[in-house]
């Protein structure tokens, strides 16, 4: 009986991750609200910037995800037998916890739609960070430790010659697009790479790999899988 409780909360948790990751990419439905964002140059952030048609729907979509998201990280900590599964779990809700702060720090302007807030960012020092770029960081960081903690749990439970399953190589190809195209957002962001026509491109790239990653994670607490415990 309790096998079977595990594994319908298993389910239950897991299909409404995957239904989070699906909803994670909402940004791809801007073209039928008639966003006026330049995909390239703007980020997907701006949509919920506060002044900005249709921004209560996508701080809304943001916080249903940032739940979700806290919940499954709690149930993978609970459910882990592996360290490095719990510690994949707490960074999974850590990811929950930055895009709620997102959502309670909107931006106030989309700065590339609007040259007034363009020039009030680009008066701030590289380093004068506020709430919403700490959350992203805190966001992209968290996301890639819990995609590396799933794969050094995995490895430990694998022959050298046992190929990765689609999950798992969805897991591997989404950490190195999370993390290269992270980096290229904030070292634009901080440095400067000329790369304002196309920075807003590579962020969706990476919003997607998020919302893919996530719909992988919910796949595997849905299947109960070996990663959960051995």
């Amino acid at each position: 009986m309790a096998s079977r409780r595990a594994a319908l909360t298993d389910r239950v948790v897991g299909s409404v991750t995957v239904a989070a990751g699906v909803v994670y990419s909402a940004f791809l439905a801007t073209p039928l609200l008639g966003a006026r964002l330049d995909p390239g140059r703007s980020y997907v952030s701006e949509l919920a910037a506060l002044d900005q048609p249709h921004s209560a729907v996508f701080r809304t979509v943001d916080a249903v995800v940032g739940l979700v998201v806290v919940l499954a990280g709690g149930h993978v900590v609970r459910r882990g037998r592996v360290a490095a599964v719990r510690g994949a779990g707490v960074a999974l809700a850590l990811f929950g916890v930055a895009t709620l702060l997102d959502v309670a720090a909107p931006m106030t302007c989309a700065p590339s739609a609007d040259a007034p807030c363009a020039a009030a960012e680009a008066s701030r020092s590289a380093l004068a960070f506020g709430v919403h770029e700490v959350s992203s960081l805190l966001a992209n960081a968290a996301a890639i430790g819990a995609v590396g903690l799933l794969a050094v749990a995995r490895s430990r439970d694998r022959g050298a010659d046992q190929p990765a399953s689609p999950l798992e190589g969805t897991l591997l190809v989404g950490l190195a697009l999370i993390a290269s195209s992270g980096l290229v957002v904030v070292l634009e962001e901080t440095v400067g790479l000329g790369l304002d026509a196309v920075v807003g491109w590579v962020q969706r790239v990476q919003v997607l790999t998020l919302s893919a990653v996530l719909v992988t994670i919910g796949l595997v607490i849905v299947a109960g899988s070996r990663w959960s415990r051995r």
